[in-house]
């Protein structure tokens, strides 16, 4: 699966059942990382692969009978690529010198187009990846120029691998275009083929990183198609985390534990009953899980909320651990599908041991007096019953709110973001995270 031309991810399922993506990230801050851990040296320092090719380039659009002119292109493929990261495929040409009868129709150029396209494959699927560049002349010009065109860095045209594993670039173009231009306007272009046999260059796909503040995480997302679950994108990411807590911090009392994750607004035009999901692990005094799963109302906010409650029933500290999983689920219209397609977004801890996003004190709960009762006088004055007890809310009671400065595992960092069309047939998909600098002190 991968993201190629306006981004067209293609996913097939078990029974050939072939759907169109279109998803992407855009100023993501990224590192190769392979499924088991980071890339080796070897496979980072492998030299990008190369093939060259012969062209013949036709000139009658300036000269009625002219005979051709020869070049050759050399298309480079980089030996390996990152998932959610794009793709650099370049074409390189030689200059050659062009008759004089056809010079003197390009007197006042300045620059050449030059266009390509070669072909990208993964999973039994081949999407066209176009090439293009904008290369000046310089001096005089004697000829074709010796020019490059390159596949785009655009967010949304660029070639994005989506899935670790293996894919392939059939190469060589089999058309190249120079489009002269002067100062005011574009010329008749010059189209140059070549008859050279296809060949796959293979490059080994490993799974790409977002982010660099907060926990790493293993991140699949997928949807369920006609019946057949399809797995359209897998990368790592670094997702800050903020947990607190709020209630008495006493036995006998339920607390209520939240938690911020800076990653959200991905959601694609048309998506419905949105939710998130996820369970932090208690150690200490309280052992157990914290359960959350929350729907999610604002599908644009940057940063993803959920809360549950932690029964206290013994005396002692207690560390809560950042989710070792978490899930978004989401439905959505896929054109061709009756009604909406299931998503899931499922996140796995890779970071070990699990750090810890928040540590209380629970204090035994105040016992009720054992005085003798009140006199009748003494209850009508205004006087508490026997057993009220109550505690008055200073810290050494368990009274307030604030879940004091214990955190481990603080938001910060710069705004990362990566968006891209979600499927193709509901518009654009954003996916981003947020790390925010926060120093709080409770």
């Amino acid at each position: 699966m991968f993201r190629a031309g306006k981004l067209t991810c293609l996913a097939v399922g078990a029974a050939g059942l072939v759907v169109a993506f279109t998803m992407l990230g855009q100023g993501m801050a990224m590192a190769a990382a392979g499924s088991g851990g980071p890339v080796t040296f070897a496979l980072m320092a492998a030299p990008p692969k190369t093939f060259t090719a012969t062209y013949s380039c036709d000139l009658s659009a300036y000269q009625s009978g002219s005979s051709s002119v020869t070049i050759s292109a050399t298309t480079i493929v980089p030996a390996t690529a990152a998932t959610i990261t794009p793709v650099d495929v370049t074409v390189k040409t030689t200059s050659v010198a062009l008759p004089s009868a056809v010079l003197s129709k390009l007197s006042g150029v300045v620059s050449f187009d030059l266009a390509a396209s070669v072909t990208a494959k993964q999973s039994g699927v081949s999407v066209p990846v176009a090439l293009s560049g904008d290369n000046p002349v310089s001096g005089t010009l004697k000829g074709l120029p010796a020019a490059a065109a390159a596949s785009s860095t655009d967010p949304s045209q660029a070639l994005v691998f989506s899935l670790p594993g293996s894919a392939q670039i059939e190469v060589p173009p089999t058309t190249l275009t120079f489009t002269p231009h002067t100062a005011t306007t574009s010329l008749n272009a010059i189209t140059c083929t070549t008859t050279a046999a296809k060949k796959d260059i293979t490059i080994t796909v490993t799974v790409g990183v977002v982010g660099t503040t907060g926990p790493l995480y293993d991140c699949v997302v997928g949807a369920s198609v006609a019946g057949q679950s399809l797995k359209l994108e897998e990368f790592r990411a670094h997702v800050p985390m903020r947990v607190t807590s709020s209630g008495r911090r006493t036995t006998g009392k339920t607390d209520t534990v939240s938690l911020v994750a800076g990653i959200g607004g991905f959601f694609p035009p048309g998506a419905a009953s949105a939710r998130f999901s996820a369970n932090l692990r208690v150690t200490g005094a309280q052992p157990g899980n914290v359960a959350m799963s929350e729907p999610i109302t604002n599908l644009t906010d940057l940063e993803t909320s959920a809360s549950g409650k932690l029964p206290l029933t013994t005396a002692g500290t207690d560390q809560i651990l950042v989710p070792e999983k978490f899930t978004f689920t989401y439905t959505a219209p896929v054109s061709g599908v009756p009604g909406s397609v299931p998503f899931t977004w499922a996140c796995t801890l890779v970071t070990k041991p699990a750090p810890v996003g928040l540590t209380v004190k629970v204090t035994e709960a105040p016992q009720a007096s054992s005085s003798p009762a009140p006199s009748s006088s003494a209850t009508s004055n205004g006087g508490q019953p026997e057993g009220s007890g109550a505690p008055s809310g200073a810290p050494a009671t368990g009274g307030g709110t604030g879940p004091g400065a214990d955190m481990a595992v603080a938001a910060g960092g710069a705004a990362i973001a990566f968006s891209g069309g979600g499927l193709v047939i509901i518009g654009r998909r954003r996916y981003r995270y947020r790390d925010r600098n926060r120093n709080r002190s409770r």
